[in-house]
């Protein structure tokens, strides 16, 4: 056990320095949600209330673009460098090579959603006393593992030549039409019958319901939970179907 985590220690380490030394990435994953809460998010929070709703919906969307793109992107690109195929054979757990990259995805998605509730504090009526953060951030934990079992089946489905139009054609649609750019209502009404069916959406509610401290419906719970059970059958799949041909 001391030697698993020892091994854990040390590819999490390297997977975070590759990070770093990609400080376009970084840069990115940290700004855009935060300037898209700037530009769309600020003028509607004129209350607290609404200021909380619209942190949740904004800080789901800054989670779910690193997980999705750190899975989706991260696997695509890594999985037939010489590097992949030699951990491949080594005789370590295959959770060595998934374990890391969640840890550092959390990392990074937790500074993005600082960086969303640092614009929240300083541009609307928000105060940081307002912020329940343990409930919050969990609702975005466990809102979140859909998306890392989306993200890696996209990976592992994918190659990386394709990966990077598809996850954004995954991206953006999933967070307009489940409502992290703009209230559920407010969406076009053609939207609005297929936004409550969708996983973005019961991440939403997630968040939203941590922050206001209401009761999470059970209908966002299954939703979650089937979204997550669905999207692990998928990741398994592709992730054989991709052993497969590495090793044919």
């Amino acid at each position: 056990m001391a030697r698993y985590f020892r091994l854990l220690r040390i590819h999490s380490y390297t997977q975070m320095l590759e990070h770093l030394r990609q400080p376009m990435y970084v840069l990115t994953t940290l700004v855009f949600p935060a300037m898209f809460f700037w530009f769309f998010g600020v003028p509607n929070a004129t209350t607290s209330a609404a200021a909380l709703l619209l942190l949740g919906s904004f800080s789901c969307f800054a989670v779910l673009g690193v997980v999705l793109f750190q899975f989706a992107i991260g696997i695509a690109q890594d999985k037939n460098t010489p590097w992949s195929q030699y951990l491949s054979i080594l005789p370590l757990p295959h959770s060595l090579r998934l374990v890391p990259r969640i840890l550092n995805s959390f990392l990074i998605a937790t500074i993005s959603v600082l960086a969303v509730t640092i614009v929240a504090l300083t541009c609307t009526p928000l105060t940081l006393s307002e912020i329940p953060w343990g409930g919050f951030l969990l609702a975005l934990l466990c809102g979140a593992l859909p998306f890392v079992l989306l993200g890696a089946a996209l990976g592992y489905a994918a190659n990386g030549k394709s990966i990077v139009p598809l996850a954004n054609l995954v991206y953006l649609p999933l967070s307009f039409a489940g409502g992290l750019w703009m209230p559920p209502e407010a969406l076009p009404s053609a939207i609005q019958k297929i936004s409550k069916y969708l996983p973005t959406r019961y991440f939403g509610e997630f968040a939203w319901a941590a922050l206001l401290k209401r009761p999470l419906n059970t209908a966002s719970i299954l939703g979650i939970a089937i979204y997550t059970l669905i999207f692990l059958v998928v990741a398994v799949y592709f992730f054989r179907r991709n052993q497969e041909q590495e090793f044919r």
